[in-house]
């Protein structure tokens, strides 16, 4: 996608001529194409740097070059700038980023991170490469020989700034290459000069069938990038297979690539927390990408959680073009050449188009999920409704069930025991195993004691809760509320109350830069994390070495049994529901949380009675 294809001398001629008119065409080509308006911060920046950049451009008399704003790269929904296209001299075509910036100041720059006007934002020249090396590992075409470059346009910085800019990369691998060009650079009199410091000196009009050739390429992912996502996932150790996991993975594969498969195959794993399901896709989209390039088929790691997709894409973040392998279902290219890899694929949207789509895009789809890990209404598909809509569309099913986990200290009675537990029909027993630390907190400040106590020791300990208590929005200049506030009264009889803010729906830095409160989705994993509650949809899929739950009031415990009060919930997709719908849900939900501490959980309960029965609980 682009909002803009055309000369530099066409988009120079509509700029004089027509701005406002330009602006509002593109602005239309964005809605139509990606379903919404551009926001307003693209607007400021349309209308303020593309006159500046293509007025550059036509003094550097490059008016016959090629020129996208707002390029989308392959199979991401990040977008350039813009890429101006060119042809080499040798015949080769180039393609330059131009990462566009209208700040005038630098305080001070980082390898990674820039201050300007009292904010961190990352460094254009990083950002710029990363362009660079998505594009270079998906698009390749032994006939135009493809080159990308870079350069760093900051239109209203003085030289100061660029300077600054241009000093704290010096030296690094990729964004060390990248141009950066300020009011003085902009302002060159001499063309060839200027061609040169936008990286374009060498670069003549591209011909039609090379610039037709560009837009019609098919994205694929080079061996370099699957070698380098293979690299991370054999180094991390909790992306390794073992024991029965490797054996599930083979029964995956054999049923993914089965060449006597007369139709199209729907393949899915199911199984408890810590069972492998997702280190069982990530290496799948590997080798099932890897298996037969010359049939051009490639597999893509999908999932709706926008949690746990943020955690993986960080985790292969040093390989230029790893994003592009990563998605959200919806996302996902209706491509016969794509296999569609869902994990927690409980979590998908209840929408029959969007599972049919992945079920029959391409030869195969494979699904991972848990059952018991469907929190919302509107949300999640059981084995067996999977198996009746594959044959339904004609295809092949086969189930593959992974029984053999390693969470809660590879402890299965715990997890049983933690299934009658939040059961609506079955009758809990005393914990009494001495396979997993597990117990009751008597209060939260004996839960927070227990918490604090591992972190202090090295471990990762958090305390997540049911989400009972509203969640105050702040942005990164201001200080988190204390939405979460539990009161109770002690053996003493003295009234206590404890606060923790939720965690935060964007990181805080301090003044230095560094991270003091890492973004909701890093709460789980990053150091700071354990100074909020986290929630469900902020842990799903994620693990840590001890777990707090606060059980909050929208499940209690009354006449042996469990009941639900959704009122009591803060979550607006839950809280209209009627106790019987929510029930289930509220019994998934505690289930998550309780389940996501590799060592340790300790549960508490706001709730005077519930507390009493999970007390009579404890070993």
């Amino acid at each position: 996608m682009q909002v803009y294809l055309g000369t530099v001398g066409e988009a120079d001629e509509w700029l004089r001529s027509a701005p406002e008119a330009f602006v509002e065409r593109c602005a239309e080509d964005f809605r139509r194409r990606r379903g919404e308006p551009p926001g307003d911060a693209e607007f400021r920046s349309w209308r303020n740097s593309w006159p500046v950049l293509v007025d550059a451009l036509v003094r550097a008399g490059l008016r016959d070059l090629a020129l996208l704003f707002e390029y989308e790269l392959p199979r991401t929904s990040e977008r350039i700038d813009a890429l101006v296209l060119g042809a080499r001299p040798d015949g080769g075509v180039t393609g330059v980023v131009v990462e566009l910036k209208q700040w005038d100041k630098i305080a001070t720059a980082g390898t990674a991170l820039v201050e300007t006007r009292g904010e961190h934002r990352g460094h254009p020249c990083r950002q710029a490469a990363g362009y660079v090396g998505h594009l270079e590992q998906w698009l390749e075409d032994e006939v135009l020989r493809l080159e990308f470059r870079a350069a760093a346009v900051l239109h209203n910085a003085d030289d100061r700034s660029t300077a600054l800019l241009a000093e704290s990369v010096r030296g690094s691998v990729g964004s060390g290459d990248v141009a950066v060009l300020g009011r003085r650079e902009l302002a060159e009199p001499d063309p060839g000069t200027l061609a040169g410091l936008l990286r374009c000196g060498d670069l003549v009009s591209p011909a039609e069938a090379q610039l037709a050739a560009f837009l019609a390429l098919e994205p694929r992912p080079s061996t370099k990038l699957l070698d380098g996502i293979g690299d991370v996932l054999d180094q991390r150790s909790r992306f390794r297979l073992i024991g029965a996991q490797l054996e599930a993975q083979a029964l995956v594969w054999k049923a993914a690539t089965d060449v006597t498969a007369q139709r199209k195959r729907v393949i899915v794993v199911s199984g408890g927390p810590g069972t492998g399901k997702s280190v069982i896709a990530l290496r799948l989209v590997v080798d099932l990408t890897r298996r037969q390039p010359s049939i051009r088929t490639e597999a893509r790691y999908l999932t709706p959680s926008g949690t746990l997709l943020a955690q993986l894409k960080r985790d292969v973040e040093g390989v230029d073009g790893a994003r592009g392998m990563f998605g959200h279902p919806s996302s996902h290219p209706p491509s016969t050449s794509v296999v569609p890899v869902v994990d927690e694929a409980q979590r998908l949207e209840r929408n029959g188009w969007q599972l049919e789509r992945l079920m029959t895009c391409a030869p195969v789809s494979l699904f991972m999920l848990d059952e018991r890990q469907v929190i919302l209404p509107n949300e999640g598909y059981r084995v067996a409704e999977l198996r009746e809509e594959a044959l339904r569309l004609g295809a092949e099913f086969h189930h593959v069930e992974l029984e053999s986990q390693f969470r809660c200290g590879g402890s299965q009675s715990y997890l049983n025991w933690l299934s009658r537990l939040l059961s609506a029909d079955k009758t809990p027993e005393p914990w009494t195993e001495r396979t997993y630390d597990f117990d009751i907190a008597r209060d939260p400040d004996d839960l927070d004691a227990w918490v604090r106590h591992h972190g202090a020791h090295g471990f990762t300990a958090r305390i997540a809760a049911g989400f009972c208590w509203d969640w105050t929005e702040v942005d990164a200049k201001q200080p988190l509320v204390d939405d979460v506030v539990l009161r109770w009264t002690d053996r003493n009889g003295v009234d206590r109350t404890w606060r923790r803010p939720w965690n935060a729906h964007v990181e805080h830095r301090d003044r230095t830069g560094a991270v003091t409160v890492p973004g909701r989705k890093f709460w789980a994993t990053d150091a700071g994390g354990q100074d909020q509650v986290g929630c469900v949809y902020t842990c799903q899929g994620l693990e840590y070495d001890y777990g707090g739950v606060i059980m909050g009031p929208d499940l209690v415990r009354r006449d042996d049994r469990w009941v639900a009060q959704p009122a009591e919930s803060a979550d607006d997709r839950v809280n209209r529901l009627s106790a019987e719908e929510y029930l289930p849900l509220a019994l998934n939900i505690y289930w998550v949380l309780a389940s996501r501490g590799m060592s340790g959980c300790r549960l508490y309960s706001t709730d005077a009675e519930t507390q009493d029965f999970l007390l009579r609980l404890r070993r």
